[in-house]
């Protein structure tokens, strides 16, 4: 008579067994996992940018602004492209000229993707008025930014809403006219250019 002894399934596995099992957990996992948060409705608390993201996005206003020389400045001819903003209520001082100096340095350190942004400065009319470097000086200094001034009134309050806060702050805006992002002082201009460059690197906007 011949007596048959039972193995275990683990003993029949080969390491090619092994390998493959392996492998299928290795591209089965990550889709187990992502599947599970995505229906526990998980987010990360940090999601790793330094700026403070606008929830929701501000539309830009369609009107109410002017080049420096006065000429009307229609909204669109600010869409097609990233914008670093820097809106100023009086006038441009050693601070503002800093942060001028600093978005300059993290446009150029863009390096390949230098021509998908501009930087723009937005001044009120009335600080137009009484500080004529914004059109002269400055517009010397740097030639590649474009200067805008908006008017007292009701299309001073939309621009106000859109790039509200304390006046010392620098914005994100996306080529459709939305500004997503904020820096508030005191502004860490690397943390803007890795923002920045993180944007332009995996937008599909482009």
């Amino acid at each position: 008579m011949t007596v048959m002894i039972a193995t275990p399934a683990s003993k029949l596995r080969t390491p090619a067994h092994r390998t493959l099992a392996l492998l299928a957990a290795v591209f089965i996992l990550p889709f187990v996992i992502g599947t599970g948060l995505f229906w526990l409705d998980w987010r990360p608390e940090k999601f790793g940018n330094y700026g403070e993201l606008m929830q929701p996005p501000r539309q830009l206003p369609e009107s109410g602004l002017r080049h420096a020389d006065g000429g009307p400045f229609p909204s669109s001819e600010l869409r097609g492209k990233w914008l670093l903003v820097l809106p100023v209520s009086g006038p441009c001082d050693s601070i503002c000229e800093q942060d001028l100096q600093r978005m300059q340095q993290v446009h150029i350190a863009l390096n390949k993707e230098q021509d998908r942004l501009q930087r723009v400065l937005i001044a009120s009319d009335v600080a137009e008025r009484t500080d004529g470097r914004i059109r002269s000086e400055i517009s010397q200094r740097f030639p590649d930014l474009v200067l805008a001034t908006v008017s007292a009134g009701t299309a001073a309050a939309g621009w106000s809403r859109a790039l509200g806060g304390t006046g010392r702050e620098i914005y994100v805006v996306d080529p459709l006219g939305r500004v997503m992002m904020r820096y508030s002082n005191p502004i860490e201009m690397r943390g803007v250019f890795k923002d920045l460059d993180r944007l332009l690197k995996y937008s599909w906007i482009r």
